[in-house]
């Protein structure tokens, strides 16, 4: 014997889909359950039909409601009989509550569904993929973040490095006293250009013992090739002759 459709024997099923409920079209049912009608406001009835899961196309005229799906405060009074011209179902949606709409009149085809999953699937990898991009950009900036870090620290070494050795001007020419660390004064006079220096007897003393560790052509070439401020050979040579006398 085959089954009967429930619409052909006079029932009719709550319009959510989760509900098991039936209403009976010729004799009233004398249950817990009252059935309602869709709401005749437009915009109500849109409001049912989307909280029922059916398209907003979908023919409600006959579909009805149950009052599990309503709360206490949605009724007028608490007969539960007749409810408020505002009142949405809100309660026992099931997997229905929030959904988009979903039209019933036909079932989905199975390849829409497999393009449905595939499309899934494939947002799902990509998303796996921007997350290890992602992670590997973070390491990255990471890196970067540390070498700043450092470069910060190198800069304000050398800022303090430099804060010792203040700059100073002298007859429009710089100078700082880092060189006289490195040189003599009669050496930085030299350097700066001035026409008459006056050696100290450790400057003499200096280019003397240069002189006699290597030959006079090396002394020579650190004068003049490398422009080291050194006395010229005459007067080491003069300075030696006075010390010996």
């Amino acid at each position: 014997m085959s089954e009967e459709d429930p619409e052909i024997a006079g029932l009719v099923k709550c319009t959510v889909i989760s509900c098991p409920n039936y209403f009976h079209k010729v004799l009233s049912q004398a249950d817990e359950h009252i059935f309602f009608d869709f709401p005749s406001d437009e915009d109500v009835c849109a409001t049912w039909k989307e909280k029922c899961g059916i398209s907003a196309y979908h023919d409600v005229s006959n579909s009805k409601i149950c009052s599990t799906h309503f709360r206490q405060t949605d009724y007028t009074d608490n007969t539960k009989s007749v409810l408020k011209p505002e009142a949405i179902p809100r309660e026992n949606l099931g997997w229905m509550f929030g959904m988009p709409e979903v039209k019933l009149t036909k079932t989905p085809k199975f390849e829409l569904i497999k393009e449905a999953v595939d499309t899934n699937e494939r947002l799902v990898q990509r998303f796996e993929e921007l997350m290890d991009e992602m992670k590997l950009l973070t390491e990255k900036v990471d890196l970067y973040k540390k070498k700043n870090e450092n470069s910060d620290k190198e800069i304000f070494r050398l800022r303090r490095l430099i804060a010792k050795y203040p700059f100073k001007k002298k007859n429009g020419k710089i100078e700082t006293n880092l060189i006289c660390k490195v040189f003599s004064q009669a050496q930085i006079n030299m350097l700066l250009g001035k026409k008459k220096v006056v050696w100290s007897y450790d400057d003499m003393a200096m280019a003397f013992t240069l002189r006699h560790i290597g030959n006079r052509e090396c002394y020579l070439y650190l004068k003049d090739t490398l422009n080291m401020p050194l006395p010229s050979l005459s007067a080491v040579q003069r300075w030696v002759a006075s010390n010996k006398s």
